[in-house]
């Protein structure tokens, strides 16, 4: 996974106030939404980072729910629409691959405005 610690120190720096969880996951809002970055530290060249419980899944919507994850996970770059484990909720998730010397300052914008564009295509798609 990518150094926890120089995330953690570039998102104080943006004034986001970051939190590890119990986990070792790195907790923090932007734009009033809760975002995850997972602490995967079997990869250390992996970034993985979520907009967790997007929308409500439930028996009645799943088919449709599910449809609208697949269109996401088509259309938008680097993000996956999922339906929780659970069945419960959908996140959406960026996942990428970092060099060995990454520069959080340009990765970490650009993957919270996919994972918002994302949302929004989800939205999109969901609502017809």
């Amino acid at each position: 996974m990518a150094k926890l610690d120089e995330i953690i120190n570039y998102l104080q720096g943006e004034g986001l106030m970051p939190r590890k969880d119990e986990d070792g996951d790195i907790l923090f809002k932007y734009q009033m939404k809760n975002f995850i970055i997972f602490d995967t530290t079997d990869d250390e060249q992996y970034l993985q980072i979520a907009l967790p419980g997007i929308y409500d899944v439930n028996e009645e919507n799943l088919v449709e729910v599910l449809a609208a994850c697949n269109s996401v996970s088509r259309s938008i770059k680097v993000a996956k629409a999922i339906v929780t484990g659970d069945n419960k909720s959908v996140w959406v998730v960026y996942e990428s691959m970092l060099d060995t010397t990454p520069v959080y300052g340009d990765i970490i914008p650009r993957s919270l405005e996919i994972l918002l564009a994302a949302q929004r295509s989800f939205y999109e798609t969901i609502n017809g």
